[in-house]
């Protein structure tokens, strides 16, 4: 069997820890440090040696990202510190949180610079950041007051519009299952991890960091990489250090072990690779999908122009230039990146004047264009493939001694495929199957006794593609309109059917929820040739996942995106007129609203995530002004926070807010 497992140097998984105290180690320089002495301790600032050059040279801190304990840095003849230190920089390696929220994370960052310029008597260093870590230090120098302390930041891929890897996450179904994984699961429940949703970043933290009164973008100096599936190289022989990354508590032997460097280096380029395809099919929407809308380049976690600040320097070179063409892990070698962060390094350690940064120009095979997905999502304990075509099926989550099995269509037994696999990192979470050795031009049933949570690529061109018209405002009386448009649909589309599923998981306060499963359905439009949402649905102001599944005869096609929906109530006199009274109430509520005779009239209550509580007919021979005493539909919700909602010949025309005492 063929299958993706890694060991994740770009990223770490242990339990998460909230930063209150900054503690610090002094290494030795390099030519006598041992691998032990580094800790994999979280909110621990790692100082290096002072070179006996450095009289004039800079410091530089080093800041990880998602998924990563910091150890990153020194990992397997990783060679930032040896580097700096013959340049004559003074170090300092920051390791806190890998999926706390930025702004916590940020405040972190902020006093290990405060200790790093204590330490070092300076009041200025240069940050070297990658990932995650680029907008963990955004909120750093915007809101901890650490802004004149930083004289300049390289970023390494960091994914400043969002990461389309997160707004799959984000589905409630895949959501449940990495969560619920023993070891990765208390990071992927971290708030970090929902706030790189493409939606929430170019929704909310884009706005938020841009028009800051603070903003220098071009203090930011930007690489952005494209190579999902570059083959990541480590020298042949490399160090047991590496399992550090992995186990925060392994005590390494210091000793290279041949050839372990040829067997990581495929691992790392295997999983890279899984997780962009993944990536790849998720609909990014036009608003949030950065400047240049678009993300068929990428490193297998962020997209090329993803990674580029606005207004920022940028130091890499767009595709297809081969200096760019690294997967997400690659850019944190020092044998890829080195030569292309020292000159930035010195460049802030000499100027004090920034750059301009230029229009960034991009090649015109490049031009926009939203993505399709030709993948079917499956959970189930059996389904069907056709060999007719190439298939990949990608397993998500753990799958310990399990036994998938292929039947043919006599139901016979042709082959039995044992699962293992044994999540510790985030790239042990997507795993290859091999289904190779069938007979071509088959249909053959894959069961287990286990449901699976998988992705199936079944070779076959027809494709959907989901747009949520988040251009438009979104009114609480009107069709949501989200729009799904099939191509090259292989079946009668009168056979065709398609459904979804909201759910909010970020609220308009910023903070991660489970909301609530809200299905949508879909109506075929002639004239506009595409699957149409027409449900009118009272949603509470978040970002959502909005998850699409369309399904044919022979044909299931799975789509998935991240939207930032506020609805807003439409200015009509009519409209103006529904009213609820008294706002709070102790028992006590009335409703008031204009009628129009004939129409059938009731009211329903839900709660803040959009669940219904209660409702109640009104009545249809209503007409103009009714004020209507609805106080026995309030006895029968709880105290606090709800929604009132008039409904008028099964349409939600109005809503308040109400308090319950």
């Amino acid at each position: 069997m063929k299958y993706i497992c890694t060991f994740s140097f770009a990223f770490f998984l242990q339990v998460l820890v909230s930063a209150q105290v900054i503690t610090t180690t002094s290494i030795s320089p390099p030519a006598s440090l041992r691998c032990n002495e580094v800790p994999v301790k979280l909110n621990n600032v790692v100082f290096g040696a002072i070179p006996p050059n450095s009289q004039n040279g800079p410091v530089v801190v080093f800041i990880h990202g998602w998924f990563d304990n910091g150890y990153t840095w020194f990992m397997s003849k990783n060679k930032w510190y040896q580097e700096c230190y013959n340049s004559g920089y003074k170090t300092a390696f920051f390791f806190h949180s890998f999926s706390d929220a930025f702004e916590d994370n940020g405040k972190v960052i902020a006093e290990m610079i405060r200790a790093t310029c204590r330490h070092y008597n300076t009041n200025k260093v240069i940050a070297v950041c990658h990932s995650k870590g680029g907008f963990d230090i955004e909120y750093a120098l915007y809101n901890e007051n650490v802004w004149d302390s930083v004289q300049g930041v390289v970023t390494l891929s960091t994914p400043f519009w969002g990461a389309p890897l997160a707004d799959l996450i984000s589905n409630p179904q895949i959501r449940s299952t990495l969560e619920a994984i023993p070891i990765v699961g208390p990071v992927f429940q971290g708030k970090g991890t929902y706030q790189m949703q493409t939606a929430y970043m170019a929704g909310v933290v884009r706005p938020m960091m841009d028009n800051h009164p603070n903003n220098r973008p071009e203090k930011f100096h930007c690489f952005a990489a494209w190579g999902k599936s570059h083959r990541t190289v480590f020298p042949p022989n490399i160090s047991d250090d590496i399992l550090k990354v992995v186990f925060k508590d392994y005590q390494s032997l210091c000793v290279d072990i041949p050839g372990f460097g040829n067997t990581a280096g495929d691992l790392i380029s295997g999983g890279m690779s899984t997780s962009g395809d993944i990536s790849n099919f998720v609909q990014v929407q036009p608003q949030y999908n950065n400047p240049y809308n678009n993300q068929a380049y990428m490193d297998g976690l962020a997209p090329y122009y993803s990674s580029i600040r606005p207004g920022s320097i940028v130091i890499s070179e767009p595709p297809p230039s081969q200096q760019s063409n690294l997967n997400h892990v690659d850019v944190l070698l020092s044998s890829n990146t080195w030569d292309i962060v020292h000159p930035e390094i010195e460049y802030f350690k000499n100027n004090p004047v920034f750059k301009s940064a230029p229009s960034i120009v991009f090649p015109s095979d490049m031009s926009a264009s939203q993505t399709s997905s030709k993948m079917q999502m499956i959970q189930s304990k059996s389904f069907s493939i056709q060999t007719a075509r190439q298939n990949k099926l990608i397993l998500v989550g753990d799958y310990k001694n399990q036994l998938l099995k292929v039947l043919d269509e006599r139901d016979v037994i042709v082959k039995e495929i044992p699962l293992n696999f044994y999540t510790k990192s985030f790239l042990d979470v997507f795993h290859e199957v091999d289904l190779s050795g069938l007979l071509p031009n088959k249909t053959y049933k894959i069961q287990s006794l286990f449901p699976l949570t998988a992705f199936l690529q079944d070779g076959n061109t027809s494709s959907i593609q989901l747009a949520t018209r988040n251009d438009k405002t979104y009114y609480s009386d009107e069709p949501l309109g989200f729009e799904l448009t099939v191509k090259d649909w292989s079946e009668d589309m009168n056979t065709a059917s398609v459904s979804g599923i909201l759910s909010r998981n970020i609220n308009e306060k910023g903070e991660v929820i489970h909301g609530d499963i809200i299905p949508v359905s879909f109506i075929f439009d002639d004239v506009k040739q595409a699957f149409i949402c027409k449900d009118k649905i009272l949603l509470g102001e978040g970002v959502y996942n909005l998850s699409v599944s369309a399904e044919g005869k022979n044909l299931n096609r799975f789509a998935t995106t991240s939207i930032y929906l506020k609805q807003e109530r439409k200015s009509s006199e009519r409209k103006g007129l529904i009213d609820v009274y008294p706002n709070p109430s102790s028992g006590l509520l009335s409703l008031k609203f204009n009628a129009i005779s004939g129409n059938r009239y009731s009211v329903e209550f839900y709660d803040v995530q959009g669940k219904k509580m209660s409702s109640g007919f009104l009545g249809v021979n209503l007409s103009g002004y009714q004020q209507i005493d609805i106080s026995d539909l309030v006895k029968q919700i709880p105290k606090g926070t709800a929604v009132v909602a008039l409904i008028e010949n099964g349409e939600r025309k109005g809503a308040k807010v109400i308090v319950l005492n």
